[in-house]
């Protein structure tokens, strides 16, 4: 095998066209599988900035500014600056509070996914001999990390899928089939092309992953993940049959389970939190989060908490007895989510559960309609609720509308955090009102509004981004202000 050198970049933008100066301490040169074992892993899936996504929960409606009264008793200091532009789904979301550059980091760290999907896929290759299975496993690998970049860039930065019409049409992002850092300017892909490309490497990395070498880690990507994230895609192209098949493979064959009462009971008095390696309902655990800023002083004048919203859905008369409040939110701090900051058992910061494969099906059967699609929604709905609500957890309807409100309902309150409600609020057109009261006027404020149907459901590209590559097209933003 020829010699390989691998540059460990930062790529911050397609189109950019700078190379790393060399030097003999930044290169690895793999000649074994398990050397490009350890590439994909530290590489691909545990490599992250830490900052991935975490501005998306400020766009949903389960976050909000809170400011404390002048009492005396608190401090004067804001910490809601960063975030700012995100809550308010600002004209410009890369400009803080006092409009100071802060740019989108997310941009760079999944193209960088890409390219070295790319580079490791096109070496892996070329090893002939695959007596463990091991070249397979990696490969099949390789296409899932792939595909699970390009699924979070094309929705945060790609129009909305409404249909396979518009979405020939419609714009994505761009896709890099580069195997090198090459000075190429990047134009946008058509929506349909980048989720053509989404399911053609899930489906690829599928049939790798079922006679690959098996890894029998959550910590690896894997069969039941990959059909997890197509029944996502299924969801967002509305090919509800499709998502409703291989949500019933995966609870049917990954021998997950979704974590019960008993467990989740466990986890609150050992102040153990739901992201553990106990969790037998994770299919697939990557990555590392940044400390949330809701994790700030309660004290401090302007900060945000959990939406009341939110924490309402857990406490109502009809769902007091529901063990969520307790598990997913400190019990001195409630404004505070906490299923992924503890320093026990912990996994990586994010996990994709078997919970979500039964509201998946549930949400196509909905959509599907018929009486027996109706009924086995309410049954995936009722099984999750069974194992969460202590007494009386059932929910019956056969009316669509009621039905469709109660899933959404209940996928907010089991995936909140969880990468989960930005990405269906924005396919679902759902509006959300945002209240921001200023420091010195806490009874004053203004409100901000994401419409159904806003230009303000795409991000901004990245600011380098658009400093390196004038011929990308970026989509023109609104102003969200409206005087109540």
């Amino acid at each position: 095998m020829k010699r390989i050198l691998y540059i460990l970049l930062c790529l911050l933008g397609i189109g950019c066209s700078d190379f790393l100066e060399y030097k003999d301490n930044d290169k690895i040169i793999p000649r074994e599988l398990k050397h490009f074992d350890e590439l994909v892993l530290g590489e691909l899936i545990k490599k992250t900035t830490g900052s991935e996504m975490m501005a998306l929960d400020f766009m949903t409606d389960d976050i909000e500014s809170v400011v404390n009264p002048l009492d005396g008793s608190t401090s004067r200091r804001e910490t809601r600056g960063e975030y700012f532009s995100y809550y308010t789904w600002a004209k410009n979301n890369q400009l803080d509070m006092q409009q100071r550059e802060n740019n989108d980091g997310n941009w760079a760290s999944f193209y960088n996914k890409i390219l070295m999907c790319n580079i490791l896929e096109h070496d892996v290759s070329e090893f002939e001999e695959d007596h463990d299975r091991v070249r397979t496993r990696l490969l099949g690998e390789i296409a899932f990390m792939r595909a699970l970049s390009y699924y979070y860039l094309v929705n945060m930065y790609g129009e909305p899928y409404k249909d396979k019409e518009q979405a020939k049409i419609a714009l994505g992002v761009p896709i890099n089939k580069a195997i090198s850092v090459e000075k190429n300017i990047y134009k946008r892909a058509k929506l349909q092309e980048i989720y053509d490309l989404i399911e053609e490497n899930l489906l690829n990395s599928i049939d790798l992953l079922k006679v690959g070498d098996q890894a029998n880690s959550i910590f690896r990507p894997n069969v039941n993940v990959a059909q997890l994230f197509l029944s996502r895609i299924y969801l967002q192209q509305k090919r509800w049959q499709d998502a409703k098949d291989i949500a019933s493979v995966v609870i049917s064959e990954s021998g997950a389970s979704i974590e019960n009462l008993e467990n989740m009971s466990n986890y609150i008095a050992n102040k153990i939190n739901l992201y553990n390696i106990s969790n037998k309902s994770i299919l697939f655990s990557w990555g590392k989060r940044n400390r949330t800023p809701l994790a700030s002083s309660h004290s401090e004048a302007g900060h945000w908490e959990v939406s009341q919203s939110l924490r309402e859905m857990y406490v109502n008369e009809e769902t007091k007895k529901d063990i969520r409040g307790t598990a997913f939110f400190d019990e001195y701090k409630p404004f505070y989510p906490k299923k992924f900051d503890s320093n026990k058992k912990v996994c990586y910061d994010w996990c994709y559960r078997i919970e979500e494969a039964y509201l998946n099906r549930a949400e196509a059967c909905i959509e599907l309609g018929g009486t027996d699609n109706l009924e086995q929604a309410m049954q995936d709905i009722n099984i999750i609720r069974r194992n969460r609500i202590e007494g009386d957890y059932q929910k019956i309807t056969m009316d669509a509308d009621e039905a469709r409100k109660i899933l959404r309902d209940e996928k907010r309150m089991e995936f909140c955090f969880e990468d989960c409600r930005w990405f269906d609020i924005r396919r679902w057109e759902i509006e959300i009102r945002h209240k921001f009261h200023e420091l010195n006027e806490p009874l004053a404020g203004n409100t901000y509004v994401l419409a159904p149907g806003s230009p303000n459901y795409i991000l901004s590209l990245p600011l380098e981004v658009q400093k390196i590559n004038f011929e990308i097209e970026n989509f023109e933003r609104v102003e969200t202000i409206v005087n109540e």
